[in-house]
């Protein structure tokens, strides 16, 4: 085949006026912007004999320039335009060299009719098709059909053709248009209900956006929005041309009795129609603007989500792939959990099972070595081998890259807060040992977190990569990652765990307030499940939704595990905390059941220093005994005459909840009601407040664990508690001290075997209630909103939920 562009020629013939535009034939000449606007057909008139020219594979085109979009010049005079787009595929398709001839109107079609002596073999320039064409004339099928359609919001159905066009509803439409002709027949024009755009984007995104309620464009236009943003917008009115208000189809002209070029050019363009190029053709060149999907917003889907898929909400934004980064929110270890795995890992149950690994590890007499044998036949995403290379890299790497639990945990024998090269040993490709600093018992725990995730070499670079896509070994891999949109996930066919996925592709939606995301579940369904930063207000509201009165309720909720609970921290060098009476005192007084009921069900009580929900919590806390309080406080020498003045301190800026001031005084009121308490309440912002607790400048204050918006570090009661009982003279100071805890923590942390360890944290709750390191008040489960079609929401007492698990009804 020829090359189109090095073989296109134009001939520029002056046989009236060089360049001149064709007229009509009322001898006007016509103006175009816009594929609305057609070159009426001239009637063919007797012309002068003109010479015959030989027939061969040059395809000569009359036409006229500049009439754009059709026709218009380069810098370097030659034509271009729509009609060349389509001849230069249409040569592909044939086999054809072509060149434009520019000329003007009178005679051209007489020159190619039949019978005559023809300079040309066809004329393109905007010819509509008549009904009946010119003697001697015949028009190829359409290159271009054109009519004016509707187009709506695809979930709007009460419009669904023009006469439903109500009063007081706004149309929109280009400026200049043939659409706007159109509004103007239908009487829409003149009326102040009427906008007009100058881009299509412009016109597609206040359809989307609700400005205007119906929009008249050009079909081929709208065609376009639709095969973009087919979850936005649709054609009212049916399919194809029973949609069209009115109709136009553009030809090309040649002679009739020159049926094989007509023949050819049918071909051609039945070929480049049935492959799209057509549509692609008028996107390009008869709307004013490139790419203008790109310029618009979609927004919602107003469809509801695919059978087959699901789609997860979540209130925040996700930043950070990297399995050693510091980053440990809710959203970043739940993605990272789906998308890779440990060498172990928690069911739904809380119950600890390998994974990437083959079986639980062989523990040293001392404790402080685990040798675990790995899963063969392993690949990652990127298609490599996992191999012991693959852990002790990964591990290696966090550990440089200084993430504080795996330095915590493994061998680091200068004391530099990083754990030493050979922390973690390859003992054969498929069996590595790590080794610790102290016995950890509950290290394999440890494993299921995302900073100890095996990950590939091939894939990440040594230093941070936040930015990743290569996932490692989970349950789905990562197809893309829009980290202010969304994250498409597909499942991982090599993934050694069970339950396989069930659905091929889920999307993570990250939303930047949680009103956007309530609408997207209720309005729209363009999600199926609200997840993380769902208000407990929303919550309520919508699981006790029955807007068809058919006593179910249209939004299914989802209880998680505790992941949050709310205390107070005496400081225990000042009096009068530094007293255990004093301390046992408060705790009678308080009333956990009244507290919790201040948040409306949003909180439970809490009785141990480990929520309900993780594996070993045991209520240890006694029932409120006013009376058992004021005891206490008289062996000190506080009575009702003789008052206690504390003062209790609290944040004020919502960081915990938007009630806190009343949580305080609530708080105030219970110990007062022992009349000897005498509470002055105080408050400040976080920045002061965290200072003042890390330099145990507040002798009573109320606080939160663990961070808003974050899980515990792994998932163990210890979590829970040796934070508090170990380095209390900084970060959040009570100066607890305890040689017996100190004895129960030592050897709970150091217990191999999971039943006796459980007991030990048995005893250190006991303990908790009697000496208050913490005095715990509520607690707070994470919280799901779901379509009534989603079943298997299932939760670990990380406040993780597995991807895998997941469900959905598709009424099939």
């Amino acid at each position: 085949m020829k090359s189109l562009l090095s073989h296109s020629r134009i001939i520029v013939a002056l046989i009236a006026v060089a360049l001149t535009v064709l007229v009509a034939c009322d001898g006007t000449t016509e103006q175009t912007t816009s594929a609305v606007s057609p070159i009426p057909v001239a009637t063919a008139v007797p012309t002068a004999v003109l010479p015959t020219r030989a027939v061969g594979d040059l395809l000569v085109v009359a036409t006229d320039a500049p009439l754009p979009p059709f026709t218009d010049f380069d810098i370097f005079g030659n034509v271009t335009g729509f009609d060349n787009a389509v001849i230069e595929r249409i040569a592909a398709q044939s086999d054809l060299d072509y060149e434009f001839v520019v000329t003007p109107s009178e005679g051209v079609l007489d020159n190619i009719a039949t019978g005559s002596a023809r300079d040309f073999d066809a004329v393109m320039s905007a010819l509509v098709i008549p009904d009946t064409p010119p003697p001697g004339i015949a028009f190829t099928e359409p290159y271009l059909e054109v009519g004016q359609v509707l187009m709506v919001l695809v979930d709007k159905k009460d419009i669904n053709g023009a006469a439903d066009i109500q009063p007081g509803m706004t149309v929109g439409v280009l400026t200049d248009s043939a659409g706007q002709d159109a509004a103007a027949a239908l009487g829409i024009a003149g009326s102040d209900l009427f906008d007009a755009y100058e881009r299509p984007s412009q016109l597609i995104q206040a359809l989307i956006d609700e400005v205007v309620d119906v929009v008249i464009v050009d079909s081929y236009i709208a065609d376009y929005f639709v095969r973009s943003f087919p979850e936005q917008v649709r054609i009212a009115g049916g399919e194809g041309r029973a949609s069209w208000l009115d109709y136009r189809a553009y030809g090309i002209a040649v002679a009739a009795d020159n049926t094989g070029l007509l023949d050819k050019l049918n071909t051609s363009l039945g070929t480049l129609r049935e492959k799209g190029v057509l549509d692609e053709l008028a996107v390009a060149w008869l709307t004013p603007e490139a790419n203008p999907a790109a310029a618009v917003n979609p927004g919602e889907s107003r469809v509801g989500t695919p059978g087959t898929e699901l789609y997860i909400g979540v209130a925040g934004q996700f930043t950070d792939m990297d399995p050693a980064s510091l980053t440990t929110d809710f959203i970043a270890w739940e993605i990272k959990t789906n998308t890779m795995s440990g060498l172990y890992r928690f069911n739904p149950d809380n119950e600890l099972e390998p994974l990437l690994a083959s079986a639980m590890p062989a523990v040293s007499e001392d404790k402080l070595e685990y040798t675990i044998p790995l899963r063969t036949g392993l690949r990652f995403p990127d298609g490599s081998e996992f191999t012991a290379d693959d852990v002790k890299w990964s591990l290696n790497r966090a550990a440089g890259l200084g993430n504080f639990l795996v330095n915590s945990y493994l061998k680091d024998s200068n004391g530099d807060n990083f754990a030493d090269g050979d922390a973690v040993q390859v003992i054969d490709p498929f069996t590595v040992k790590i080794i610790l600093k102290e016995p950890t018992g509950y290290f394999p725990a440890i494993l299921a977190t995302p900073p100890f995730f095996p990950i590939s070499s091939d894939c990440y670079s040594d230093a941070g990569d936040p930015g990743s896509t290569c996932g490692a070994i989970g349950p789905y891999t990562i197809a893309s990652w829009d980290p202010n949109n969304r994250m498409r996930l597909r499942a991982n066919p090599d993934w050694p765990g069970d339950p396989k996925p069930a659905f091929e592709n889920i999307t993570i939606r990250f939303f930047g307030d949680t009103d956007s995301m309530k609408r997207s579940l209720t309005e729209f369904r363009s999600v199926d499940l609200a997840w993380t930063g769902l208000p407990f207000t929303d919550y309520v509201q919508l699981t006790s939704l029955d807007e068809n009165g058919d006593g179910q309720p249209d939004y299914t909720g989802w209880q998680g595990t505790n992941t949050f609970k709310s205390y107070l921290i005496f400081e225990q060098s000042t009096k009068p905390w530094d007293s255990e009476r004093v301390r046992q005192a408060a705790a009678l007084a308080i009333d956990h059941d009244a507290l919790a009921a201040l948040f409306g069900g949003a909180r439970l009580p809490l009785l141990s220093p480990v929520p309900d929900t993780v594996p070993g919590h045991v209520a240890t806390f006694p029932a409120r005994d006013l009376d058992a309080a004021r005891a206490l406080l008289r062996v000190d020498g506080y009575t009702e005459t003789t008052k206690l003045p504390i003062t209790l301190w609290y944040l004020n800026d919502g960081r915990y909840s938007a009630i806190e001031e009343q949580y305080a005084a609530a708080i105030k009121a219970q110990l007062e009601e022992t009349n000897v308490f005498q509470v002055e309440l105080a408050s400040t912002d976080w920045s002061e407040f965290r200072l003042q607790i890390s330099q145990c400048g507040f002798p009573m204050y109320l606080i939160g664990w663990p961070s808003p918006g974050q899980p515990v570090s792994y998932l163990d009661a210890s979590s829970w508690t040796d934070f508090f009982v170990t380095g209390t003279d900084r970060v959040f100071c009570s100066n607890y001290k305890s040689t017996a805890m100190d004895k129960l923590v030592a050897e709970a942390r150091a217990e191999v075997e999971e039943g006796p360890r459980l007991e030990l944290y048995g005893r250190i709750q006991t303990l908790w209630a009697k000496e208050l390191p913490t005095l715990p008040l509520t607690q707070e489960p994470r919280r799901a909103v779901s379509l009534p079609t989603i079943g298997g929401v299932r939760v670990d007492a990380l406040g993780i939920m597995h991807y895998e698990w997941l469900t959905k009804e598709t009424g099939e």
